[in-house]
């Protein structure tokens, strides 16, 4: 018997992130209220670096996979793109998760910032836990395009 019932999208293994990260990369969000043109360039900017910096960590992914070493110069690279984006984290607010069981289980809510502005420091924590969890190589651009993309799949 077939179940009329549809089923949710499956979710990939760092599909929302990587997504969310490829939007962004690719400037598909609407400028922040109040953003003037000088706050747009440097927005631009900071996309642009942040991109060159997803390119160089995948290149010495590669590299290492392929001949079993670092690229040292390349990692040095990778260290000074980093060093731009000091992240700081802040509390947002503490809520209940446990409604429905006999304790509290309070869930905090965490905002990073930098000087970058927060959403680079979002960004780049992004990166961070996706390359964490080996899944930043999925972040890619298209070849015909040049747009970016997460790639559901490794292949």
């Amino acid at each position: 018997m077939k179940s009329d019932k549809k089923r949710a999208p499956h979710r990939f293994a760092g599909q929302q992130e990587g997504a969310e990260l490829a939007q962004w990369l690719n400037g598909k969000e609407p400028p922040r209220i109040g953003a003037d043109q000088n706050e747009r360039r440097a927005e631009d900017r900071t996309r642009r670096r942040i991109s060159q910096l997803i390119q160089d960590l995948n290149a010495s992914a590669e590299t290492f996979i392929r001949e079993g070493k670092p690229d040292t110069s390349l990692d040095e690279r990778i260290d000074r793109q980093l060093s731009r984006y000091t992240l700081k984290v802040k509390t947002i607010h503490v809520q209940d998760e446990g409604e429905y069981k006999t304790f509290a289980e309070p869930k905090w809510l965490f905002g990073w910032y930098s000087n970058a502005g927060v959403r680079a420091a979002e960004m780049i924590f992004r990166i961070v836990r996706l390359g964490e969890r080996g899944l930043l190589g999925r972040i890619r651009n298209c070849t015909r395009c040049d747009e970016w993309f997460y790639a559901k799949f490794n292949h």
